[in-house]
Formats: C-alpha cells, structure tokens, sequence
C-alpha cells in the first residue's frame, strides 16, 4: 500500500506553554534543536525561548504574546520536524496552515533558519501595532453567517476547518457579543489564543510594512513541495506576498485537504503541539479516501509516547515512499 506522507504544520492558536515539555526533558535530540532555535532566538528576544516555554508560566495560563508565540511556533515544530527527519521518516509534501506556512518554508530549506526566526519576531511586532482582537472556532455550518447576518456583521470569516468547523476573527466586543448569541442558540464556540486579526481586514494597517519585510528575506526552491492552505494548491514558485496573502486572506483547510487526496492515498502528519490538524483531517477525509491522519503531541503530555505510537503506525504501513525503518 503506497501513500504519500504529509507533514502538516500549524498556526496561531496551536500554541500553549509547556507544550513538547516532555520531549525536551527526556528526548536529546528535540532539546539540541530547540537549544539551537533559541541561540537564534534570545539575542532578538533578549531573553530565552525555551525558558518562556518550560520555565515561565503554568500550561494552562493563555500563550498569547505574539513576540513569544510567533517564533516559538517556529522552533517547536521545526525542533519535530527535525526529529522525525533524523527518524528517517521523509515527507513527500509539507503543508502550513496559516503562520504554518513560513515554518514549512523553513522546514523545506526555502528560507533558512535564521531568517525565519527573524522573520516571525518582525511580523510579531508589527501585528503589535494592530487593534487587539479574538478569534474563534465555531461548531457549525460556515452558511449561518449569511443566515444570521446580524449576529456576525462585525466579525470576518477566517478560516474553514471543515463542513461543520469555522473560524471568525474580530475586535473583543463584538465577539463576545456573538459567544454570548451562539450560546443561546446552543451553538457551540471555543476562543483561540490569539490577540490579534489576522486573516481579516484589522490588520491591514501594517500589510506594506509586513511586504517589505519578507521582500528582503532570501529565498531559494525548496527540496520538498509546499502545499498551501490559503491557495489548496502545491506552491509552483514561493514568492514573497505568499507570506502576507497567507497571514491575511481566511485559511481554506478543508479544500486543502481535498485537493491533496485527489493525488492519491496519504498520511498526514501532525506537527503542530495541539494534534488539533489531524483531528480536522479526520473529519474531512471519505470513510473509503484510503487516507489517514497521525497526531504526534497533544496538550495531555506523553509526548515520548505520541511519537512512538506515530512511529508504530507507519512502520505498520507497507511500501510507503519516504518512509525508511
């Protein structure tokens, strides 16, 4: 049986402290990767990535400062990412969702490490500038804001995660006051960690400055194929509005992961710390697509456990191109 293998990286909202905490205690090879992102990191910081994460404040406490979420959403999956590689478990295309897509660039060799880094920290601080905002998932069909216009007129759509997954984005009172109207028509909503409007028109402000930043960063083709979220297409060519379009126009994840199995079977596999991409592949995918999805880490910890159990399953899959016991 021959499938693809798609490692899947995610965005805001993925992020929470102390995520990877066990892997970096016990696993050597994931702390030198996160030891080598934050030598990078600290100086632009001035203070310590990974001290932030496993050091600092409770897991359940919010992770929502961007100058500390953007880069560490970076260095935790490309730290996996490397991880895996040095598993000798070999992607066939890497796919980002949303912030994803600049740590698949990185994780491709389009953009080097350095410059990554960087990157994500100077888009931090100009999405600072922005008015505060919340985003949020919502359990129901995407058509009941054209049904409840009221309810979402000053709320934008951010994402489509799958027929019955979306997400909108806007400032703080007019998404409480719709949490507050879906709750009364038993709908069910989760806030995200995240303060800013990205994939909406609140952060146009700053959208010239954010181009003229990825104009200077270096880039190179790729070894392995993007596929992007904002486009559901693969990436013939990574050009440098890619990274602001991909940050300002609503993510399309369902269309994305429909378009990748028109190619064929596939495994996707989760890098991101919550495991939430996989658990919406698993709602898009046909019962007889073939295809699968496979978390690595999750919020509950046993991260060790997470990517044995990754491990286990694909060594139980036959064939499968790029994959090498």
């Amino acid at each position: 049986m021959n499938k693809r293998i798609i490692f899947m990286f995610g965005g805001q909202g993925t992020q929470y402290y102390h995520m990877g905490r066990e892997l970096y205690e016990k696993h050597a090879r994931f702390r030198y990767w996160m030891d080598h992102c934050d030598t990078i990191a600290a100086p632009l910081l001035q203070t310590s990535l990974t001290a932030i994460l496993y050091r600092g404040k409770g897991k359940g406490e919010p992770f929502d400062n961007l100058l500390h979420t953007n880069p560490a959403l970076l260095c935790f999956q490309y730290s996996l990412y490397q991880v895996l590689r040095e598993m000798d478990i070999r992607p066939d295309l890497l796919l980002g969702y949303s912030m994803g897509e600049a740590v698949a660039a990185v994780s491709a060799g389009a953009v080097s490490l350095e410059d990554g880094i960087r990157l994500m920290i100077a888009i931090a601080r100009l999405a600072e500038q922005t008015p505060k905002a919340e985003m949020m998932a919502i359990l129901a069909p995407k058509m009941i804001m054209a049904d409840y216009p009221e309810l979402f007129s000053q709320c934008w759509l951010a994402g489509t995660n799958f027929q019955n997954n979306f997400v909108v984005s806007g400032l703080p009172a007019a998404m409480q006051a719709l949490r507050a109207a879906l709750n009364q028509m038993n709908i069910i909503s989760q806030q995200l960690p995240v303060c800013r409007g990205f994939h909406t028109p609140l952060i146009d402000p700053v959208g010239e400055a954010c181009r003229q930043l990825v104009r200077e960063v270096p880039m190179i083709p790729g070894s392995i194929p993007l596929i992007s979220s904002l486009t559901a297409t693969v990436l013939k060519e990574l050009h440098p509005a890619h990274f602001w379009e991909a940050i300002r126009y609503p993510v399309s994840f369902e269309n994305t992961v429909v378009n990748t199995l028109t190619a064929g079977e596939a495994v996707f596999i989760d890098l991101s710390a919550s495991g939430s991409l996989a658990t919406l592949v698993k709602y898009i995918l046909p019962a007889d697509s073939g295809a699968m999805s496979i978390p690595v880490v999750n919020q509950f910890g046993r991260d060790i456990m997470g990517l044995e159990k990754m491990q286990h399953t694909l060594a139980g899959l036959h064939n499968m191109p790029g994959v090498y016991q």
